[in-house]
């Protein structure tokens, strides 16, 4: 029997309210005070809403959205603007990701109320680690004397502390559909094929790259009259290093920047690594973990590569779904990528780059040591941190006084937010990689192992760099976490086939569906 109105749970009444959450956060992120009446701001924010709500009725295709087009909006956004569509539309347009992400966590709320699911751990931090760094969004000035008080730093400093963690709490929740693992895992390795055989071409033809950016698509021009911020070169958006006195460039492919590129690729490696193992691997897979593979020695981030030796060591270790042979398989890719992969190291100064590691005295490894001294003397001095948005990212957008570069994501989220909320984040990650772990070993799915291998391995280069401060490394990694922490809940409710009956009082005993896989990867 229905209920009369009046006599409404809290918790529907709360449901109802939620829905006007995305309005107002998108409203208070985008819009000053001084425009938020104008007509335009009136029209973009309806279309905003609209977006967000389609986006919470299909968080599946929000998501894998998401995974498909972050490598390419930089470009995809030059080139609108550069074919006349004006500044001001082009800026709003750069809110799409926004509005997927928004919907997503908006769905997972929704499924988290409707199916009253108790909180595990995963969610208790996440959540734990957001309203730290919202206190600081609130009150950074009151908690830190002299931190940055602009509501466009802090709220951006929000976005790039939070949002990532909020899409892992999102995805997790929301329903996603029987087939999201496979199509998510397709996406990926179709967009790792292609930002890795940009990044070979450019490496190839690196002057056709440059001229194709900076001339045809006009990227620099696009940084300096919509985005408002200072390109290194405007002729030229190669990176170069110097490794043994020789210039040497690093190619950065759709993202134009070798660290981005180098992280992200670790995700599509692990894709198509664990497809090999499992002798999944299509001539199509094959060809792009080659091409992933190339593309990440020729970024020669060594952070990355470190990343990708540790998805390539846990390949080695037991996993639910893996043959009984899945070691000698393993092994038999791990040295063939291997007998291609160190002649073009050497052909291309990544040894040497490796080598410069341990010396003290290569400028890069000096940059690295003194980073990470800076962060850890900040952190020493600053308890509670320096204030939100005063890393790496949006401190240095906004070039804000006492930013500090700690050359390591943990000791940049202590930098930032003090030791509290770094030790939050850091039990947030090692929690995620754990379940992960767990999950690899009681369910088949490839993307599930996937998932752990490539969080292990950005989370031990995070300990080099700021992994997490790309957006598009940080919201597809954490965003596929987040899923598939949802399909292997999914698969622990699914009850197992009940076993037919021989007889009256005979019975034969089938396994559940997780210790059946247990067995065969033994």
């Amino acid at each position: 029997m229905s209920r009369p109105f009046g006599h409404r749970t809290l918790r529907s009444a709360t449901l109802e309210l939620v829905w006007l959450v995305p309005i107002a956060a998108i409203g208070a992120i985008y819009f000053s005070p001084r425009h938020l009446v104008s007509p335009e701001t009136a029209v973009t924010g309806l279309v905003a809403a609209i977006v967000v709500l389609a986006a919470a009725r299909r968080p599946d295709l929000s998501l894998l959205g998401l995974i498909a087009l972050f490598p390419f909006q930089g470009l995809v956004l030059a080139a609108l603007w550069t074919m006349g569509l004006p500044a001001s539309v082009v800026s709003h347009l750069g809110a799409w990701k926004e509005t997927l992400a928004l919907g997503v966590v908006l769905a997972g709320v929704r499924s988290l109320l409707a199916t009253r699911r108790r909180l595990d751990a995963v969610d208790r931090l996440a959540l734990g680690f957001v309203a730290l760094v919202g206190l600081y969004a609130l009150m950074g000035p009151s908690i830190v004397p002299g931190a940055p008080s602009a509501p466009k730093i802090l709220l951006l400093g929000f976005r790039e502390m939070a949002a990532f963690v909020l899409i892992l709490f999102g995805a997790r929740h929301a329903s996603l559909g029987p087939r999201f693992a496979g199509r998510a895992a397709n996406t990926v390795l179709v967009v790792g094929a292609i930002v890795g055989a940009v990044g070979i071409f450019e490496a190839i033809f690196s002057s056709t790259w440059n001229h194709f950016v900076v001339h045809t698509i006009k990227y620099p021009a696009y940084q300096m009259f919509v985005l408002h911020s200072r390109p290194m070169n405007p002729y030229d958006i190669r990176f170069y290093g110097f490794v043994g006195g020789l210039r040497i460039v690093r190619i950065g492919s759709v993202f134009l920047s070798y660290l981005f590129c180098s992280w992200y690729l670790v995700i599509p490696w692990a894709v198509g690594l664990e497809r090999a193992v499992r002798r999944r691997a299509s001539p199509f897979v094959v060809l792009t973990t080659v091409l992933v593979g190339g593309a990440l020695l020729l970024t020669q981030t060594r952070s990355a590569l470190l990343g990708a030796l540790v998805v390539a060591f846990l390949a080695l270790q037991p996993a639910a779904g893996r043959g009984r042979h899945w070691r000698t398989q393993a092994a038999i890719v791990l040295v063939a990528l291997a007998v291609l992969a160190i002649p073009a190291a050497i052909a291309t100064g990544v040894s040497k780059r490796v080598e410069s590691a341990g010396n003290q005295h290569d400028v890069s490894t000096a940059g690295h040591i003194a980073g990470f001294s800076d962060g850890v003397d900040t952190m020493r001095s600053h308890p509670l941190g320096l204030g939100l948005g005063t890393g790496v990212g949006t401190g240095q957008r906004f070039r804000v006084r006492h930013d500090v570069v700690a050359e390591n994501n943990y000791l940049e989220v202590g930098d930032e937010l003090g030791i509290p909320a770094m030790l939050v984040f850091a039990a947030l990650t090692i929690a995620l990689l754990l379940r992960l772990r767990r999950a690899s070993r009681e369910y088949s799915d490839p993307l599930i192992t996937a998932a752990w291998t490539a969080g292990a391995g950005l989370a031990v280069a995070a300990w080099f760099l700021q992994t997490w401060s790309s957006f598009a490394v940080a919201w597809t990694y954490w965003g596929i976490a987040g899923a598939m922490l949802a399909v292997a809940r999914q698969r622990a409710t699914v009850p197992a086939p009940a076993a037919p009956e021989t007889s009256a009082s005979l019975r034969s005993y089938e396994p559940a569906p997780q210790l059946a896989a247990s067995s065969a990867s033994r």
